[in-house]
């Protein structure tokens, strides 16, 4: 496989996921990566093939060309975009590189794709497309995600803040989810709109150069009170708390609007 062509391979995963990123929810994710990786898998053995049986500089030197690709195409994009306009495109770029592009290129675990996309990583942010930070992800990290439900949010704030699993928030917001809302209708349709909503924004929120100083505000702004206010058995006021979190959080960093 030449070079070349492996470079126009890239380029179309990237632009057939981008067309994707707007389905990003629980219900349509794993159809819509199984189908994107059958439809581009062939790329990994391709990116393993232009390797093997190379020494490792020239190795080095493939896989410093082949991780330039992407992060220049969207730069170049992004270059004849402005405004609100190049913020939402750079946005949706960023993500389809994290929940789709990436996922697919490391999903086998290839030595030299792992190695690909790492450097991708780096060299797109480099780049400085916008001021998101991406990260190298995995399918079984993004899929993992949404089987958090209402406990998404929260779960990154307390993981950022080295908190187990099982620690005090969690488990009184767990057991709130499943012994108040889940036992009513509204409180069932609640749990599986942000089911679908909630990792899409903790994706975004993750990409923020501040995400640290971000989710300790998500804390004592919000999951700090909604504790409370379980704590109190004001279930209803918790619920409000939560929902107020999620929409305001939306609305600052997905529809890119001020809170």
């Amino acid at each position: 496989m030449e070079k070349e062509k492996v470079k126009e391979e890239l380029i179309s995963l990237f632009e057939d996921m981008l067309e994707k990123v707007g389905q990003f929810k629980s219900k349509t994710y794993q159809a819509l990566f199984e189908t994107g990786y059958e439809k581009h898998k062939d790329i990994i053995a391709h990116i393993s093939g232009l390797c093997s049986e190379k020494d490792e500089e020239e190795t080095g030197r493939i896989v410093e060309e082949l991780a330039a690709v992407l992060p220049e195409h969207a730069y170049e994009k992004a270059r004849k975009l402005s405004g609100r306009k190049k913020e939402r495109a750079t946005m949706d770029d960023n993500m389809n590189m994290a929940v789709y592009v990436l996922p697919v290129l490391t999903y086998t675990k290839d030595e030299t794709c792992m190695r690909v996309a790492a450097r991708t990583v780096e060299l797109w942010n480099e780049r400085k497309i916008n001021s998101l930070v991406l990260s190298l992800s995995t399918y079984e990290q993004i899929a993992g995600g949404f089987r958090k439900g209402l406990c998404f949010i929260t779960e990154a704030v307390c993981g950022r803040q080295g908190k187990a699993d099982d620690c005090y928030e969690l488990t009184v917001l767990r057991r709130y989810r499943d012994r108040y809302l889940m036992r009513t209708g509204e409180g069932r349709l609640l749990v599986e709109e942000y089911y679908d909503t909630a990792p899409y924004l903790v994706q975004v929120l993750n990409m923020q150069p501040d995400v640290s100083e971000i989710y300790a505000r998500i804390y004592r702004r919000f999951l700090s009170p909604c504790i409370r206010c379980i704590e109190e058995k004001n279930y209803e006021g918790c619920k409000h708390i939560y929902v107020d979190m999620v929409r305001s959080l939306q609305k600052k960093y997905i529809d890119l609007q001020e809170v």
